[in-house]
């Protein structure tokens, strides 16, 4: 088999695992739909009770769409992140959107040797920026830490670079923890109506949008001097 056909399969398989881990959870947040499509006075009471009341069950199924989400090229896990948040809490969505960046994360850096990438991805600029930086550890771990940067590109630079294990996983923990955080207390701040907490969160974000933004022109600049 072919690293350009495993690739595709590993795709399509990713997308399918998705579907069928967002049918379960639909299927099991289905009352909470119905709560909001008619909603009234006792909406928010409603949804608290629902919410709150669902098994551990859900929140693996909520862990594992976290995990391919992030696994699979182009595709956002943010909206689930938040959903973590807003149905489990805090902290415990906290503890689901990070588990499940961090698996993903892992799972993509092992199959980086067994597919094939275009010319284009290897061209990126954001790539040769990660590739070229007098300390490597710090902008891959910067890049883990900016949502609108695909982690599969920092996944890429880790394993080009034969980045060890142990140091992988601490730049993946470390990079993955501000965005899960962010995300799952915006998604309780949603829930209980904390504007407070919600600013903090949407500050949050706009840093991390500022990172990227830094991130792009450095990697622009970087490409116009070599060029």
């Amino acid at each position: 088999m072919t690293k350009k056909l495993r690739k595709v399969i590993l795709i399509f398989c990713g997308i399918l695992v998705a579907g069928i881990l967002l049918y379960l959870l639909y299927r099991d947040y289905r009352p909470e739909i119905d709560v909001l499509m008619h909603s009234d006075s006792h909406t928010k009471t409603k949804l608290l009770y629902l919410i709150r009341q669902h098994e551990v069950r859900d929140s693996l199924f909520l862990l594992g769409l976290i995990t391919v989400l992030n696994a699979i090229p182009g595709m956002s896990n943010s909206v689930f992140c938040i959903l973590a948040g807003l149905c489990y809490g805090p902290w415990i969505g906290l503890a689901i959107n990070w588990c499940g960046n961090i698996i993903g994360n892992c799972i993509v850096a092992s199959l980086i040797k067994r597919v094939s990438f275009s010319h284009n991805f290897k061209k990126n600029k954001l790539l040769n920026w990660l590739m070229n930086q007098e300390h490597p550890s710090l902008g891959m771990t910067l890049g883990f830490m900016v949502p609108v940067i695909p982690s599969v590109l920092v996944d890429y630079t880790a394993v080009r670079l034969g980045i060890p294990v142990n140091k992988f996983l601490l730049m993946v923990i470390v990079g993955m923890f501000p965005t899960s955080f962010i995300y799952a207390f915006g998604g309780d701040a949603i829930f209980n109506g904390d504007f407070k907490k919600l600013a903090g969160a949407l500050i949050g974000v706009a840093i991390l949008f500022i990172m990227a933004w830094w991130l792009v022109s450095m990697a622009s600049k970087k490409r116009e001097r070599a060029e």
